[in-house]
């Protein structure tokens, strides 16, 4: 039974927790934050290692990794994402339309390594890198978009974060661990092309995912402004920036620091 505080509160119970871990949605967020994970090391440090095996020089290899700073950067394209259907395939909904989007082109840019691989060099290598951290960075993007977005309450946002958190995990160890092994027995390009078509769990994730409704009142109130008139930019950039420091006040720069500089350290 579910326990009662005296501010009559209800709080969860252990079977509270384990009945929940059966929802639909929680098993969606689990290969959601797989998919989210798996490019993370393949267009990084792993591509590193592949790269030393062919003999590539470090001054090479340290160049290639600035295509990591898609990860840092994807701020500068989330408004686009959060008000703009996605191509092709907006029918599907605004945030199941861009991880399909992003998930496919995660995997083309995974088969593009894995088919050209240095044969064209290293700019072309480059290029398919890039791909694949800006589409993996957007899929991150949406995806958060998702879990917030779906949950019912905070209970269950913590529930989907944990889910989330385990999947992407997951696919760390595979992308930095079990894939030297596949790397040293069946070679470098086979290796890549398996985790592409690992991507389908993503995309069989986001077809099974229930498109969430807009919980955001401005969206609710007005129709939503075209992101490319004055109106729209405020309210896609500057309106989510109001909003937080008026809910934190000035706690919210603190905030901020912490977001910004918490891998200062391991730099």
């Amino acid at each position: 039974m579910s326990a009662v505080t005296a501010t009559g509160a209800r709080t969860r119970t252990l079977g509270d927790v384990i009945a929940s871990l059966r929802q639909p949605k929680v098993a969606v967020m689990l290969a959601l934050g797989f998919s989210s994970g798996l490019p993370f090391f393949l267009s990084g440090n792993t591509l590193g290692y592949w790269l030393r095996d062919e003999g590539t020089t470090l001054a090479a290899i340290g160049f290639l990794s600035w295509v990591g700073l898609a990860y840092s950067l994807k701020f500068l394209w989330a408004p686009i994402i959060d008000r703009v259907d996605a191509p092709l395939v907006g029918r599907l909904g605004r945030r199941r339309g861009w991880m399909i989007v992003s998930q496919v082109s995660v995997a083309a840019g995974l088969i593009g390594l894995a088919a050209i691989g240095l044969k064209a060099g290293l700019a072309t290598l480059g290029i398919l890198a890039v791909i694949v951290a800006f589409s993996s960075s957007t899929q991150d993007i949406v995806v958060d978009a998702w879990r917030i977005e779906a949950a019912s309450d905070g209970d269950e946002l913590g529930l989907l974060s944990a889910a989330y958190q385990l999947g992407y995990r997951f696919a760390i160890i595979v992308t930095d661990a079990l894939i030297l092994i596949s790397a040293n027995h069946f070679g470098w390009p086979i290796s890549y092309a398996a985790m592409a078509a690992l991507m389908t769990v993503g995309v069989a994730a986001t077809f099974v995912a229930i498109e969430p409704l807009r919980h955001n009142p401005l969206v609710q109130s007005k129709a939503e402004a075209p992101l490319w008139t004055a109106r729209g930019f405020f309210d896609a950039v500057i309106g989510p920036f109001r909003e937080f420091f008026r809910t934190y006040g000035a706690l919210a720069l603190l905030m901020l620091a912490m977001i910004s500089f918490y891998r200062l350290p391991s730099s």
